[in-house]
């Protein structure tokens, strides 16, 4: 589409929208897609369609040649109202955006989905991404999906269970030692190297994907926009996604404000929130990172800088909250039916501290992203000590009567 570029996030630099892999070389910042947004019908939202979400939003995407023959039904995810929680915490209103529902139990897809759109329509046949598991499982089966030669770096200490659960897609998974993010640099080496596109958590494509689940629940709020959206804060690119996609329904016309943003990090990973709370403008890498899953175990976010800028400019707020309050999260989660995994908890558990704190008005509309399914990680149940009751048949009757209250 004549007229859209990538700018650089900080300088305003601007970039061919063909470039791939690439980051700003004067300020070493993510690149953005800029388009027109003149060109968005205001009558959009009235009429209901169907499709990939690039279709469904397509004036969105106006820049991009896609083909819906590659998606695997990414997004349109339920908003689901809170029963039970809302009550415990003091929120009259709060929503659960279940990314679980995704082809790949995560957010990712949505991210993947719009780069490998982009990397076939510039003619690429290699697709990659580096990963601690959760995005390389979605770019496996995406790049699967599109007949794509398909390679998954991964962190050298990656579970077994997480390999195994990509490898199924007949990618070329390799471990590579080092620093986590020494190797995310040398990705745009290696893409340039080999003709591999690397669909990695600033690409920019992967940021414009994410952008769906703004539209998503939008249209599901009965086209209004919630108050609050609260959400884990790993390399940064969902909270860029979702926020920039509010900023483009205002910017439109369609609603008429942006709402306000809650990040969150672990305390065992909290490079983002910890350069916020300092009034810092630039993150500084993490020391050895310990989180329970691994998802948010990012020492160095590449979106973390921009992230404190447009939290600060969206009058929002980064915080960080114990293993222990996000185990609480996850079975208050349980509660209403969404197994989610640790890192997924971790927004509610920023929302319940919001809450305590009074930062959250008790009439807020909230919504929080819940990023991932717990069957990501089983192995997070033995922290709740969970068993079943074993008894014999002839005592059956018996152990219900015990347990029937």
């Amino acid at each position: 589409m004549k007229g859209s570029k990538l700018e650089c996030v900080k300088c305003g630099g601007d970039f061919p929208l063909d470039l791939v892999n690439a980051r700003c070389q004067d300020c070493d910042e993510p690149l953005e897609v800029r388009y027109d947004l003149e060109s968005v019908p205001r009558d959009w939202f009235k009429t209901p369609r169907k499709g990939p979400f690039f279709e469904r939003y397509a004036p969105f995407y106006s820049y991009l040649d896609t083909n819906s023959a590659l998606s695997l039904g990414e997004g349109q995810t339920s908003l689901i109202r809170s029963n039970r929680i809302k009550g415990k915490i003091g929120i009259k209103e709060l929503f659960f955006k279940n990314e679980t529902q995704n082809p790949t139990w995560t957010f990712k897809d949505r991210g993947t989905a719009l780069s490998l759109q982009n990397a076939f329509s510039l003619g690429y046949r290699r697709i990659g991404t580096l990963s601690s598991g959760n995005m390389g499982a979605s770019v496996a089966a995406f790049g699967s999906r599109a007949g794509m030669d398909t390679f998954i770096l991964l962190k050298a200490n990656t579970p077994r269970e997480k390999i195994d659960a990509l490898a199924i897609y007949g990618v070329k998974a390799i471990r590579v030692s080092g620093n986590y993010g020494d190797v995310y640099n040398r990705t745009s080496e290696m893409g340039k190297l080999f003709d591999v596109y690397f669909s990695i958590s600033d690409e920019p494509m992967r940021v414009e994907g994410y952008k769906s689940l703004a539209f998503e629940t939008y249209e599901q709020m009965d086209c209004k926009p919630p108050d609050y959206v609260a959400l884990p804060v790993g390399s940064g690119g969902l909270c860029r996604g979702v926020l920039k996609g509010f900023e483009e329904l205002h910017e439109v016309g369609f609603i008429d404000r942006v709402p306000i943003f809650i990040g969150v990090q672990t305390q065992g990973c909290s490079p983002t929130v910890d350069a916020y709370e300092k009034g810092k403008d630039r993150i500084e890498p993490f020391k050895d990172p310990l989180t329970l899953d691994h998802v948010l175990e990012n020492p160095y976010p590449p979106s973390g800088n921009q992230v404190i800028r447009k939290i600060r400019s969206n009058g929002g707020v980064l915080l960080k909250v114990s293993n222990e309050e996000i185990l609480d999260a996850e079975l208050l989660l349980a509660e209403e039916g969404i197994f989610a995994q640790p890192a997924s908890a971790t927004a509610l558990a920023g929302i319940i501290r919001c809450a305590e704190k009074g930062l959250i008005p008790g009439d807020a509309r909230v919504v929080t992203v819940v990023t991932g399914s717990g069957l990501k990680y089983p192995p997070v149940l033995e922290k709740f000590g969970l068993s079943p009751i074993s008894t014999s048949l002839d005592q059956l009757a018996h152990t219900l009567e015990t347990l029937i209250k």
